[in-house]
């Protein structure tokens, strides 16, 4: 399985190890909470995907948040390089627009989250369907020494014991069942479970215009929003 392999190869990648950050941690949870539109929009940038997404529309990374600036509350971007395209470079390159960035990525170790603080990173993502409630509790915890928040994601309802509820961490719901790859969206069977939480809730992935309304977004705090927005969709 492709996820399975990136995570595999994680001990190969080339890590960012000098510091590239420009500016101070801005806060996700903070920026959800104040901005006017809600839910707040996380917009992503991706070149591609392996469930067949290929970014042919917004190429240009900066021109790309200059036109959707003022509908966001975050920034997330996709920096995984084999399967993704992504690089660290380009969350150096949109620390101008003084959003909240969230590192998308198959993160598993703390040098991953280092790596992701210095190239400008705020958030990173940890995915509960692949790392258990030790490996996780410990990489939200040091992600705090930074000062940064962890979204912390599920789509197995099996995985909702592996979420470690830190004080700094937001709690995401994948629609997509990233070991398939395909859509398979439980959210109204364990939305209640998440939200006992008390953190801020995230829903992610296959949000459009069409289907946006069905979705019952108004319950979550934030929506996570790539393929659409890089397409063109007109969320707002």
């Amino acid at each position: 399985m492709i996820v399975d392999d990136i995570y595999s190869g994680n001990n190969q990648r080339n890590l960012l190890n000098f510091n590239i950050r420009e500016r101070d941690v801005i806060s996700l949870k903070q920026s959800l909470k104040e901005t006017k539109t809600k839910p707040g929009i996380i917009g992503e940038f991706k070149r591609k995907s392996p469930s067949g997404f290929r970014n042919k529309s917004n190429t240009d990374i900066l021109k790309y948040f200059n036109d959707i600036k003022e509908i966001i509350a975050g920034i997330s971007i996709l920096t995984e390089p084999q399967h993704f395209g992504g690089n660290m470079l380009d969350a150096r390159a949109v620390q101008c627009y003084n959003k909240p960035i969230l590192i998308k990525d198959f993160i598993s170790s703390r040098k991953m989250i280092q790596s992701s603080f210095m190239a400008g990173g705020d958030a990173f993502l940890l995915i509960c369907d692949f790392l258990n409630y030790e490996v996780i509790k410990d990489l939200v915890q040091y992600g705090n020494t930074l000062g940064m928040e962890a979204l912390v994601e599920v789509h197995n309802p099996d995985s909702i014991d592996n979420i470690f509820p830190g004080e700094n961490v937001l709690i995401g719901y994948n629609r997509r069942n990233l070991k398939t790859l395909k859509m398979e969206d439980q959210a109204g069977d364990i939305y209640d479970r998440l939200k006992s939480f008390g953190l801020p809730l995230i829903l992610e992935s296959g949000i459009t215009s069409k289907n946006i309304g069905a979705l019952n977004t108004e319950k979550y705090d934030g929506l996570l929003i790539g393929a659409s927005i890089l397409s063109g969709d007109k969320i707002r």
